[in-house]
């Protein structure tokens, strides 16, 4: 029930901010903004400001602005200045790429916090020593499927404390220690402060089929915060769109794998694993699901905000409006994708 709860929670929060940026964005450019709602009908609650309804709805599962024109068949007054389809494109583009944006601002705000608070220095690269507390550790965070590490029991999130009777803090000394063992070796690892010793043995080439990060925790004050917070979101943003559109491009050629993607389902679960280890683990989480929230919005897929961007750029480009036909037919047809996507990952996580 709590995993559930703080769930919807994080993704309530995540959907407002997203909505919030395309809602300022309206508001910026004076396109009438006729409602902007918290989850889905029916309503809980609401009240007028101004020319817009502020709603809360029942079903807590995601949010919406309904910015006047927004609709292409929204056309009763050509001449409105104030709706969505009778400014320039540019301005559409900006007022749909704001809520991607937010989320990408939000990740940033959640890990600045997260480092004033104090969290692992596996998202930083070259973080000063200074903000480094506590002891290092070097955590085995990818583990190659049929490697020599994974047939010994190795998994993801085992910290190594030594490599055949010497002592490791850094990746180099794990190498360098990994190198000179005979085979097999011992290697003793950590998890959930519990130590085990572990016989493997090596490839060819000196290694067993590890990927591993060192970590520390880190802890600033607020500009260094700031700082470091939008070095890490960057290269957070970065490896998630590039994860999002490589299995997007394994999908469309037949070599995606569903293993690599989860629906709401084991979003809640790792939701709720992440809560019991603590808020700044629940903080890194949100930041994931926020940054990959952008990454799928922004895909140029019909009926995302991406889809919509392409389809304001080309009127642009072109100076008049797309069919208004094609243009409804062609989101009608994302939209029944998305959601046999959606059923379809949602099955996976519950098998």
């Amino acid at each position: 029930m709590l995993t559930a709860i703080l769930f919807l929670l994080v993704l309530s929060i995540l959907v407002f901010v997203h909505e919030l940026g395309h809602f300022l964005a309206a508001k910026f450019f004076k396109v009438r903004v006729d409602e902007f709602a918290l989850g889905f009908p029916p309503k809980l609650f609401s009240f007028k400001k101004g020319e817009t309804t502020y709603s809360l709805n029942a079903l807590p599962l995601g949010g919406y602005v309904k910015i006047h024109g927004e609709n292409p068949e929204d056309t009763n007054n050509i001449k409105d200045d104030r709706s969505f389809q009778n400014i320039s494109s540019w301005k559409q583009i900006i007022i749909l790429s704001a809520g991607v944006v937010f989320n990408i601002l939000f990740a940033w705000l959640l890990m600045s916090l997260s480092l004033f608070i104090g969290t692992s220095k596996i998202a930083l690269d070259d973080v000063q020593d200074k903000y480094i507390k506590g002891e290092r550790q070097v955590l085995i965070h990818q583990i190659l499927k049929g490697s020599p590490a994974d047939k010994a029991g190795i998994v993801a999130g085992d910290y190594v404390l030594s490599v055949n009777g010497s002592s490791t803090i850094d990746i180099k000394q794990v190498q360098e220690s990994i190198k000179k063992a005979p085979s097999p070796f011992s290697i003793i690892i950590s998890k959930n402060n519990a130590t085990s010793s572990i016989e493997v043995e090596k490839l060819d080439n000196n290694t067993i089929g590890v990927g591993l990060a060192e970590t520390a925790i880190v802890t600033m004050g607020v500009f260094p915060s700031f700082y470091y917070g939008a070095q890490a979101t960057y290269n957070l943003t970065t490896q998630i769109f590039s994860g999002v559109l490589t299995f997007f491009g394994k999908l469309f050629t037949g070599n995606g794998s569903w293993d690599e993607v989860s629906g709401p389902v084991g979003i809640a679960k790792v939701v709720g694993t992440s809560s019991q280890q603590g808020f700044v683990s629940l903080l890194f989480i949100t930041i994931l699901i926020s940054i990959s929230l952008a990454a799928m919005n922004i895909l140029p897929f019909p009926a995302l905000d991406g889809g919509r961007i392409i389809i304001a750029t080309i009127e642009g480009v072109i100076r008049r409006k797309l069919p208004i036909k094609f243009v409804n037919t062609l989101n009608s047809i994302g939209f029944i994708l998305l959601l046999v996507l959606m059923l379809v990952v949602t099955v996976k996580d519950i098998l």
